[in-house]
């Protein structure tokens, strides 16, 4: 089942070689391990970039998260639950 949420979240990210990565991120009081970052890609909105991960969690489910340049946030864009 895939879920819009577009919710704030906390991230550890790494930036690397003019990249980033995120690495775990807290959602409703829990940190999930990234395990693999499946996809990236980037967005113009207006003058603004938004960068968009698409990930497998440590628990199996799928998120689609986001970092808006402008505001210097992440947010919880989608997930897709495997139960």
């Amino acid at each position: 089942m895939i879920e819009s949420i577009e919710e704030p979240i906390e991230v550890l990210g790494l930036f690397r070689g003019g990249g980033l990565q995120p690495l775990r991120f807290r959602w409703k009081n829990r940190v999930i391990q990234v395990r693999k970052v499946t996809g990236d890609w980037s967005v113009n909105d207006g003058r603004d970039r938004i960068y968009y991960f698409s990930v497998l969690g440590d628990n199996s489910d799928y998120y689609e998260l986001s970092y808006h340049t402008r505001k210097l946030a992440w947010q919880l864009s989608r997930v897709w639950l495997a139960g």
